[in-house]
């Protein structure tokens, strides 16, 4: 066997070995990415869940702002009653002043549910902003997967191209 076809030999032999490595540790980096973009999908659907789908009337904010407004109507219904015993208001006069404090509260609630419904679309478009993102991602890790795949077959062909180029054909000595 002469040196010649050692070395072609060997090169083939280490390209081959090297092909090989370059496969799985690109594998692995892909099993790893796709790992990674399953987790952030996970937590933008989670995110989304929390905030889509929370009770907006019944956060602290919206409680303590019908709390104000109710401890308001309570001081004034109490100024009315006085207000009626002392200078003999009418009852529709006590009524009238009752329904602006309900209005008031209606005003109140009325208010938090626009921001509640406010505050979903703009979540609603940042989870579509955010899955737009994520699923950009995916496309370019797949374009890539893709590429990686057509790289290592054209590389596996030449190899072959080459072992076969290195032998001489009916021409052994």
């Amino acid at each position: 066997m002469s040196f010649e076809n050692v070395m072609n030999g060997l090169g083939g032999a280490v390209g081959f070995v090297s092909g090989i490595k370059g496969l799985y540790d690109s594998a692995r980096a892909a099993r790893k990415q796709k790992a990674l973009l399953r987790e952030r999908k996970a937590s933008e659907a989670a995110w989304y869940r929390r905030n889509y789908y929370g009770d907006y009337l019944n956060n602290s904010l919206a409680r303590a702002a019908m709390k104000r407004v109710e401890s308001t109507m309570m001081g004034q219904n109490r100024m009315n009653r006085a207000y009626a015993k002392v200078n003999g208001m009418t009852p529709e006069m006590a009524a009238e002043y009752n329904r602006q404090g309900l209005q008031s509260m209606d005003n109140v609630v009325s208010g938090l549910a626009s921001y509640d419904s406010a505050n979903k679309s703009r979540i609603d478009e940042i989870h579509q902003q955010n899955l737009n993102s994520l699923y950009g991602q995916q496309m370019y890790q797949y374009s890539m997967d893709e590429q990686s795949a057509t790289n290592a077959a054209a590389g596996g062909f030449r190899l072959l191209n080459n072992a076969l180029l290195g032998v001489k054909w009916g021409k052994e000595e």
